[in-house]
Formats: C-alpha cells, sequence, structure tokens
C-alpha cells in the first residue's frame, strides 16, 4: 500500500504535464499537494520534519535561481545589442550543412558548456540559438536537453562525480573505468538521439558517418583523461575533442570555394563570443584556486536529523553545511562577470543603449518568477518525498522484487531522481549511497552500480522537470513542455534499458 502511495505523487506529476498539458507551476503545485497530502497521513512526517525539508527546498530553489536569473539575464543581454545574430550568421558561414549545424551545437556544444559550468547553461544557451538559426523550437530544445547529457558526471568541473564519489566513499580510482564504461555509451547513443530527433532513422542514417567517428574519439580522450585522475577536465576536454573531430570531417567533405568571410555587424565575431569566452576561461581559472580557499568562501546551512512517526521510522539524516554556495564555483557570479564584460565591449563599440539594458532586466524579472516557484514546486516535491522516506520505499521495493536481476533496474532508480529534481547531484544524493548498498547486499561490485547510478541520473536530467522548464522559459515555449517530454521520456528510457543490460554484464563480470 504505501508503495502504492509513493509513487502517486510522480505520476501525478506525468499526468498533469502530458495528459494534462497543465503549465509546470500548476503541475508541479498539484504534485507537491499529493507528496504534502500522503507525507503526513500515511508516512508519518512531523511538521520538524516538513519544516527541514523545506527549509533545504527554498536553498536549493535559491541555489538555482541565481543560476538562472543570470543566465537569462545574459541571454537577453546578448540577444538584443545583436550579439546572438552575429554567432548565428558565423555558424551559417563555417558550417553551411543545417544538419551538422544541429548535431555539432546540440551534441557538442552544449557538452563544452556542461563541462564548464552547467545547472541548465546548456540550453539555455544553445536552444535559443538553433532556434534562431531555423529550427523547430520543439526539437532544437530536446536536441539540447538529451544532446548535453552525457557531459553532466564530469560537467561542472567534475561536481557530480565528487558527490556520488563523497556519498559512497568508493576511492576515485575504482569508479573511474566504470563511468568511462557507461559514459562511452550515452556519448554514442545521446548523439544517435539527437540525429533520431533532427530527422528520425533518415537523419540517424545519415549521423552515423559523423556520430561514430566522433563517439570513438571522445571515448579515447575521456579515456586518458580519467586515468589520468583529471577528472574536473573529464567532460570539458573531451567536448573540445569532439568538435574539433566532428568540424573537420564537415570540411574534408565538403568543397571550399574561395576565402572564407565572416560576418560582421556593427559587433564583430569576437565582439559576441568575448562574453562566453571569458566564462570559460574564468571557470577554468578558478579551478587553480586551493581547495581550501574555495570551500571557505561559501554560504551554506545546516540542517538537523528528522524522522518519521511510523513504528519504524524513517531517518533523514543531518545535513552539514547543506549544497554550499561557493563563490569561486557558483556560475552566477561568472554569468554576472560575462554580463558586466558584454556592456563595456558593447559601449566601447558604439552599439550601448540604456534603453535594451533595461529592457534586458526587465525580460529577466518576468522569465526568472515563473522559473523560481516552478523549482520551489519540485524541490519541495522531491524532498518531502526523500525525507518522508517515500523515495527509499519505491527503490526497496524494486530491488526487493527484482533480486538478482536489479542491475537491469538500477538505471532507471537514475533517471527517476533526476526526473524529479532535474539535478544529477540530488540524484546521487537521492540514490548513491542506496545503489551501492544494493550492490554490496547482492555480493556485486559497488563501483560499477555507483558508475550506472550517476550516469543514468545524467541521462535522467534531460528530462528533469526544471531544466525543461528552464528551458522551455529561455525559449518561450511553456506551453510546449508535454510536446518536449514526449519527445524525449521513450528515448531517454531506451538508452536506460540499453544502460540496464550493460550494467548486468558488466557487474557480473568486472573485476576492479
Amino acid at each position: 500500500m504505501l508503495t502504492i502511495l509513493s509513487v502517486l505523487p510522480i505520476i501525478c506529476l506525468l499526468v498533469c504535464l502530458i495528459v494534462l498539458k497543465l503549465p509546470v507551476t500548476k503541475a508541479g503545485a498539484v504534485a507537491l499537494a499529493f507528496a504534502l497530502i500522503i507525507a503526513i497521513a500515511f508516512f508519518g512526517i512531523t511538521g520538524f520534519g516538513l519544516a527541514a525539508a523545506s527549509g533545504k527546498a527554498l536553498w536549493l530553489a535559491l541555489f538555482v535561481s541565481l543560476i538562472v536569473w543570470c543566465a537569462l539575464f545574459l541571454y537577453h543581454l546578448v540577444n538584443d545589442f545583436g550579439a546572438i545574430k552575429v554567432i548565428n550568421e558565423n555558424i551559417k558561414v563555417l558550417v553551411r550543412d543545417e544538419f551538422v549545424s544541429f548535431v555539432l551545437l546540440a551534441w557538442l556544444f552544449t557538452g563544452m558548456l556542461q563541462g564548464i559550468a552547467g545547472f541548465g547553461i546548456p540550453s539555455v544557451i544553445v536552444a535559443p540559438i538553433l532556434i534562431s538559426l531555423g529550427f523547430n523550437p520543439v526539437k532544437s530544445l530536446a536536441a539540447c536537453l538529451l544532446g548535453h547529457s552525457w557531459a553532466i558526471t564530469f560537467g561542472s568541473m567534475g561536481a557530480a562525480f565528487f558527490v556520488i564519489q563523497g556519498i559512497t566513499k568508493l576511492p576515485p580510482e575504482e569508479l573511474g573505468l566504470p563511468m568511462w564504461v557507461f559514459n562511452t555509451s550515452t556519448i554514442l547513443l545521446t548523439g544517435i538521439g539527437v540525429c533520431f530527433i533532427y530527422g528520425g532513422f533518415k537523419g540517424i542514417a545519415k549521423g552515423l558517418m559523423y556520430i561514430l567517428p566522433v563517439a570513438a574519439v571522445m571515448s579515447s580522450v575521456q579515456y586518458f583523461i580519467i586515468s589520468g585522475g583529471m577528472y574536473s577536465l573529464g567532460t570539458l576536454i573531451t567536448a573540445l575533442s569532439g568538435l574539433a573531430v566532428m568540424f573537420l570531417l564537415y570540411r574534408l567533405r565538403v568543397k571550399r570555394t574561395g576565402k572564407t568571410r565572416l560576418y560582421k555587424d556593427k559587433l564583430g565575431l569576437l565582439q559576441s563570443v568575448f562574453p562566453y569566452a571569458l566564462i570559460m576561461f574564468l571557470l577554468l581559472s578558478f579551478q587553480f584556486i586551493p581547495v581550501d580557499i574555495r570551500n571557505k568562501v561559501a554560504i551554506s546551512f545546516s540542517f538537523p536529523e528528522t524522522q518519521t512517526t511510523l513504528e519504524t521510522p524513517h531517518i533523514a539524516a543531518a545535513e552539514e553545511n547543506f549544497n554550499p554556495l561557493r563563490i569561486f564555483a557558483h556560475p552566477a557570479m561568472v554569468l554576472l562577470i560575462a554580463a558586466a564584460a558584454a556592456c563595456m565591449i558593447y559601449k566601447k563599440a558604439g552599439v550601448w543603449d540604456i534603453k535594451i539594458f533595461k529592457n534586458a532586466a526587465k525580460q529577466t524579472v518576468k522569465k526568472g518568477i515563473p522559473a523560481t516557484l516552478a523549482l520551489l514546486a519540485f524541490g519541495h516535491m522531491s524532498l518531502i518525498m526523500m525525507d518522508s522516506g517515500m523515495m527509499l520505499r519505491l527503490a526497496n521495493t524494486v530491488a526487493g522484487f527484482m533480486g538478482q536481476l536489479y542491475p537491469f533496474i538500477a538505471p532507471f532508480l537514475g533517471v527517476l531522481a533526476s526526473f524529479l529534481t532535474g539535478n544529477n547531484t540530488n540524484s546521487n544524493v537521492m540514490f548513491g549511497e542506496f545503489q551501492r548498498a544494493v550492490a554490496e547486499n547482492l555480493g556485486l561490485n559497488q563501483a560499477v552500480m555507483s558508475a550506472a547510478q550517476s550516469i543514468s541520473g545524467a541521462l535522467g536530467c534531460s528530462i528533469g522537470s526544471t531544466l525543461v522548464f528552464m528551458g522551455a522559459l529561455a525559449t518561450k515555449q511553456t506551453d510546449k513542455v508535454s510536446a518536449i517530454l514526449k519527445k524525449l521520456i521513450p528515448l531517454v528510457l531506451l538508452i536506460a534499458l540499453v544502460m540496464g543490460i550493460i550494467n548486468f554484464i558488466f557487474i557480473n563480470n568486472y573485476q576492479a
């Protein structure tokens, strides 16, 4: 009975989004209400427990909202001053094949951005570029969401990797090789998935000549990076190698006709891309700040242990320094610096207009408020489900039912957690230790199971409620969320199934 009740908020959210096609904020509010009623009436969560879960949700919403607002402001700023147009036109000049542009941007450029910052920024930045190039809006956002998911575990300078490593207490070198195996599959399959979104099976047939060699190079590069212990660069360098190889393959296939002339308007290409180049430079530079300094310059809150009132209570562990906002690692500050630099460039180029600046700020507020409200709803729902024991009961039921076949199902739990939270870090927090413990109980390799959790959690971010909503907001498609999910969910589940098969074979044969 409790297992059925545990899954109701998830079913409610899916029905509201896909069947009833409610706006994301309303769907989140309805699902939250279901989770709240069930948590109080059947799982015995106390007022103290609700207060703690609410505190965590508020802090997470603020953490992510800072990124959302700053990313929206930077986008409107560069778009309204004409920089996006210059970038778009030069993409057309350098890559004249629409299919190659679509795949290169949605699969590889998003991966590069994820390697630096993440938190939804790849889709927020790249999807509008694809739309302005003339691609279908729903396909553009769906492709960016799926296309960047391969990059998440080692993205954001390895943030999610270090979380899963910290939660499971497994040595990073034990996690590295299994992570590489699973990530190789997602690199390949998300690339194929982007081709499918573009043009169905014909798109796949056209894209394999690019996807196969590029994925092979990316996998090889990532293997050497991980083997060398450079986990924080596991995505960035891999994505850059993929971009270089795909562009080279394209140039080898097309006939060159004379000298290439770059497009220039009131702004040149270098002036237009400078804010994004600055983001990369700053985030890379911050990696050289000593870790102890980076960790000290942070804002965080601690939350006490709570437990439910059931006969066998569920205990939500105390959270010391919960989800710290590190000043030198949080993308919001970098985005603000990039926005300030963009303003200086526009003034120097003679295109500065205070009215455009104010309009960018106005649009940011207009879109940022509903985004924050949605984040609050989804954050509260997921944390209430976690702290009341609903998520753990679901996971235990699945694990107990499947037994030795559990490795087939493990990736689906990672996807589920990221669907709810929109964040691979949260997915790893939710299920990382659970997946390791199940592997230990079944006598299976713990590192392989933990790696499967993290990579599948990354895949699940492509349908993560908050990330989908952020992308829909940035591309003015909040009324198309159900259409986007309908495109993505079958592909994500299919890739998760392949990962389950790989996990079952790998975990029963791998010796660390």
